[in-house]
């Protein structure tokens, strides 16, 4: 076997899923010799050299900053890398263009599909056309799941060009009492009150507006819950997201009992006091982590059938699945397993068997290199 040089290309200005799939390969038994090329010097930035990991900054003046590319080509020459792994749009754009000068074959890591990455329909029509047109400049399409394998087919990309490897995560220490009681005690939640909670970078896509009306059909029967967001709000189409979440709260009556935390270094410690973990994501899902993450603590979980997350979950047995958009679908889910604690610690238990068994970091790491292996 040899010992590739990859450069890993992502942008670093969020950490979000993506940038949770790379540092959870890199911390894996892996063989290849690795720098991660940045856009942004941020929270991943910062966690790679606390790891150990050599980080190169290519910054961007603007998303279709083409120029870095010859920054990227000397790189890669200089360093003699046989391979450039790209992870979001404007990073395959750059590592298409230095491989077209000569830089070394692209492997192109699909998160999310393209044409869907925001509510933003013109713009996704523009990024994922330019993608398209340079997919060609692309050797291997590594995608995270049978349906971003289907999309990139329906797209013209050849099937023998894609490789679907699901994300995998270091299993977490299961949910336990102790978590609860922290995490009530942390946000002065009442220890009568269920914690239900969503972590993600809170963008339209993901549904908080959905879980917020469900909960409130719950509290009107009665239900004493707690929700808590974790995550970053994003700003999409001149739109204040937090702020419209915050208005949603006080206009449900719900604000006493929402919690927006904001982007925390510690959601394993905060999944793990959940009672029950929820999203309720409308589109654009490759596999989410922080659904992964959940299960593999044990928490029993809620979500929608988008894309690859019915492929994690089997509905009534390692999770629960609500109807797309339906704050009466997600409320009768919820409502099952607030009220049955047997049924949710059995499909919490079978969650964490899922992840442990099928959704390793190691196992992903070694269906990345074996791509490498093929290329080289």
């Amino acid at each position: 076997m040899t010992t590739p040089r990859v450069l890993h290309m992502i942008n670093g200005e969020y950490f979000g899923g993506a940038a949770r799939v790379l540092l959870n390969y890199l911390t894996a038994e892996r063989r290849a010799e690795v720098v991660v090329g940045l856009h942004f010097d941020g929270e991943l930035a910062d966690r790679l050299r606390r790891h150990g990991f050599a980080v190169e900054l290519f910054p961007m003046r603007g998303r279709l900053d083409v120029r870095v590319a010859r920054d990227v080509l000397r790189f890669t020459r200089s360093w003699g890398a046989d391979l450039i792994h790209s992870h979001q749009l404007r990073n395959t754009l750059l590592a298409r263009v230095a491989s077209a000068f000569g830089g070394p074959p692209v492997v192109t890591h699909v998160h999310s599909p393209a044409f869907r990455e925001s509510t933003r329909r013109i713009a996704n029509l523009t990024t994922g056309a330019v993608d398209r047109a340079l997919a060609g400049r692309t050797r291997r399409f590594i995608v995270v799941s049978a349906s971003l394998a289907r999309e990139l087919r329906r797209l013209g990309i050849p099937q023998g060009r894609i490789r679907v490897v699901p994300n995998g995560i270091p299993l977490p220490p299961p949910a336990d009492l102790a978590h609860r009681a922290a995490l009530h005690a942390e946000f002065e939640i009442a220890e009568s009150d269920q914690v239900i909670g969503m972590v993600a970078n809170l963008r339209p896509r993901k549904g908080a507006e959905i879980l917020m009306r469900a909960a409130a059909l719950l509290r009107d029967e009665g239900h004493r819950l707690h929700l808590l967001f974790v995550g970053e709000a994003f700003r999409e189409d001149g739109r204040d997201y937090a702020a419209e979440l915050r208005n949603l709260a006080l206009e449900l009556r719900l604000d006493p009992r929402v919690t927006f935390t904001g982007f925390r270094r510690d959601n394993d410690r905060l999944i793990g006091g959940l009672d029950l973990f929820v999203l309720p994501s409308l589109f654009g899902e490759g596999l989410p982590m922080a659904l992964l993450e959940a299960m593999g603590a044990g928490v029993p979980v809620i979500s929608t059938p988008v894309e690859g997350i019915s492929e994690v979950i089997v509905a009534g047995q390692n999770g629960l699945l609500a109807a797309v958009g339906d704050p009466h679908s997600l409320a009768a889910s919820m409502r099952t397993l607030l009220g049955d604690r047997e049924a949710a610690m059995a499909i919490g238990e079978r969650g964490r068997a899922t992840v442990e068994e099928q959704y390793s970091a190691d196992a992903m790491a070694r269906g990345i290199e074996a791509v490498y292996d093929e290329l080289l």
